[in-house]
């Protein structure tokens, strides 16, 4: 499956989550062009892309995140998700769907050592000017943002722990969807 290019982009002001960027203490968003279509792009669709048949690697990833945090009491993936559908809260791989608008769906989690949330965010392609000439100015675009707020030492820990994988993780997979959603469309 080709990997499209992923960069690193600015804050999206149209984000529902545009309060929070302040208070946050680690924050991070990546855009992807994605194909055009003859319909509308829906956030959540887009959402279960990026997040549908993880790579072996991040698999073993969680596994171990799991395994290590369990020590410290903290929530394993399986428990999130299972939360949530206990509670009636759809959810997009594990993660709980906490509100979906016409361009964006939000998901997320608050646990002991962190709250986070994952924005996946539908708009118009915010390349440069030297790319409108190519038309691709005209696309959409998918931006994939996650804030984090931690609560003291133990949530700064895990991010600074986690921060190289996290990267890693969300430009690989968002890399994937532009290829995902034309396979689909097929």
């Amino acid at each position: 499956m080709p990997l499209a290019a992923v960069r690193a982009v600015a804050l999206p002001s149209e984000s529902k989550l545009r309060s929070s960027y302040k208070s946050a203490y680690f924050i991070d968003a990546y855009a992807v062009t994605i194909p055009p279509q003859s319909g509308q792009y829906k956030p959540e669709t887009l959402a279960r892309a990026l997040f549908s048949e993880p790579p072996a690697w991040f698999s073993l990833l969680m596994w171990i995140r799991d395994r290590v945090m369990s020590i410290f009491g903290v929530k394993s993936s399986t428990e999130i998700q299972a939360a949530a559908e206990t509670k009636g809260i759809d959810t997009i791989s594990i993660f709980p769907i906490i509100s979906r608008a016409e361009n964006e769906i939000i998901m997320g989690e608050n646990d002991s050592h962190l709250d986070f949330q994952i924005s996946i965010l539908i708009r118009e392609n915010q390349l440069s000017a030297a790319s409108k000439r190519d038309n691709i100015i005209k696309s959409k675009e998918i931006v994939a943002m996650t804030v984090v707020h931690c609560h003291g030492f133990f949530g700064k820990a895990y991010i600074m722990i986690i921060k190289a994988f996290h990267t890693m993780i969300v430009k690989y997979m968002l890399a994937r969807v532009p290829d995902k959603i034309t396979a689909d469309d097929h």
